[in-house]
C-alpha cells in the first residue's frame, strides 16, 4: 500500500506541469498589459500580426516540451496539435502568412521574449525575470 502511495504522489509531482496555469508573456516594455482570449487566439493563429497598440507581434512556439505546445492550444482554441497544424499548413501554402517560430523549450521562449519587445510567447507557471510580462493567465484543467 505505501508503495502505491509513493507511486501516486510521484506521479502527480511529475504531471504537476502539465496542470499549471499557462503564461502569455511579453517583453517588459511592450506598452500592452493586458490580452483578451479572442486577441491572442487572433495573435497565435495568424488573424492578427500585431497587438491592439499596432506594434507588431512575433509569435513563440515551444516545440519540446512535455505536450506543452498541445496543452496551449487546446486550451486556448479547442484545436489539438494535428489541427493546428493543418491550418497553418493551408496558410503557408496558400502564401499566406508563417506560423509562429519554434523553440526547443521554455527558456528559450523567455529569452527571446527579453531580447524582442515585438515577441509574444507561453510558458508554465513560473518565477519569471525581469525583461518580460504577463498580459494573459490561461487556466488548464
Amino acid at each position: 500500500m505505501r508503495a502505491y502511495i509513493l507511486t501516486f504522489l510521484l506521479t502527480i509531482s511529475l504531471s504537476v506541469s502539465a496542470w499549471a496555469d499557462l503564461l502569455v508573456i511579453v517583453h517588459a516594455n511592450n506598452p500592452v498589459s493586458m490580452l483578451e482570449r479572442k486577441q491572442v487566439v487572433d495573435i497565435f493563429m495568424g488573424r492578427a500580426t500585431a497587438f491592439p497598440t499596432q506594434q507588431p507581434a512575433h509569435t513563440l512556439d515551444v516545440t519540446n516540451s512535455s505536450d506543452l505546445r498541445a496543452i496551449f492550444y487546446k486550451n486556448l482554441t479547442g484545436k489539438n496539435e494535428a489541427q493546428v497544424d493543418a491550418y497553418w499548413a493551408t496558410l503557408v501554402f496558400a502564401g499566406r502568412m508563417s506560423p509562429p517560430e519554434k523553440l526547443p523549450d521554455e527558456a528559450a521562449v523567455i529569452k527571446a521574449v527579453k531580447n524582442n519587445p515585438a515577441a509574444i510567447g507561453y510558458v508554465t507557471r513560473q518565477n519569471l525575470p525581469a525583461g518580460v510580462k504577463v498580459v494573459m493567465e490561461l487556466p488548464t484543467p
